[in-house]
């Protein structure tokens, strides 16, 4: 990528993180990037074309399981239990470490704040959760083939699991770890939950 392309994408960035999708102008990422708006134009074609193509830009830094080798534990052989809280515990600090970030921690409450009400905010949105359930859902339905897991639809599986580490994350960000409290125990009790369901085992012999 040419150099005045990735100016204007890093003033994008900063742009939409501070005045938000419907406050950032063209004109101000023009400034910002020390070009003529009409060369970002003539690059981008429109606001909404530009904001794709900074989550494209972004897509490593914004998406915690675009490769899920290095999430899984080392060891070889370990139960789907033991390799699902282990996942999980590496999305949460990867979120954790991303949030460091103050301009893409910006930008990705702006996504969830403005997707409600603009539709190509949305789809932005909405290509970005697919860089996290796409691989996973993949992952899932490995596993129901080798038989470690039952006969599920294997994107909903994934929707549920990725679902909860955005929700709560978020819940992080807008009031703190007190109410959630330790994230490792949280993290547990969500794996515990995910993976046996909550009807008692009893219960479920009796189905």
């Amino acid at each position: 990528m040419e150099d005045t392309e990735q100016r204007i994408l890093d003033a994008a960035l900063r742009e939409f993180a501070s005045e938000g999708y419907t406050g950032a102008t063209t004109r101000r990422i023009a400034k910002e990037a020390n070009v003529a708006e009409v060369t970002l134009f003539r690059k981008f074609k429109s606001k909404e074309n530009l904001l794709k193509e900074v989550l494209i830009n972004n897509r490593t830094i914004f998406s915690s399981l675009d490769d899920l080798s290095h999430l899984f534990p080392k060891e070889k052989d370990v139960d789907l239990e033991t390799e699902l809280r282990i996942l999980g515990k590496n999305i949460a600090k990867a979120m954790r470490d991303r949030k460091k970030d103050s301009k893409r921690r910006m930008f990705m409450l702006m996504l969830f704040e403005e997707g409600r009400r603009r539709p190509e905010v949305a789809e932005a949105l909405s290509s970005l959760l697919q860089m996290n359930i796409n691989p996973l859902s993949e992952y899932f339905e490995l596993q129901i083939k080798n038989g470690k897991m039952r006969n599920i639809n294997p994107r909903s599986a994934s929707i549920t699991f990725v679902g909860y580490f955005v929700h709560t994350s978020l819940l992080r960000e807008v009031i703190g770890d007190g109410f959630l409290g330790n994230n490792d125990e949280e993290i547990d009790g969500f794996i515990d939950i995910f993976i046996k369901g909550i009807l008692k085992v009893e219960d479920m012999k009796n189905r």
